[in-house]
């Protein structure tokens, strides 16, 4: 799997709120439109990989 992080969060921040990720979620998805972005809650990261097809 091509897997690529583009952010880590430190999961201690208690300033970043579910709406600042979703907002930097579309902002990489908007940079990357060939990427389907997510949030890995094992790395605590926004990341990405190819779309397939």
């Amino acid at each position: 799997m091509d897997k690529k992080v583009h952010k880590k969060i430190d999961k201690h921040d208690e300033s970043i709120s579910i709406s600042d990720i979703q907002g930097m979620i579309k902002e990489i998805q908007e940079e990357n439109p060939d990427r389907e972005v997510f949030f890995d809650g094992d790395k605590y990261a926004i990341c990405s990989r190819k779309k397939e097809g």
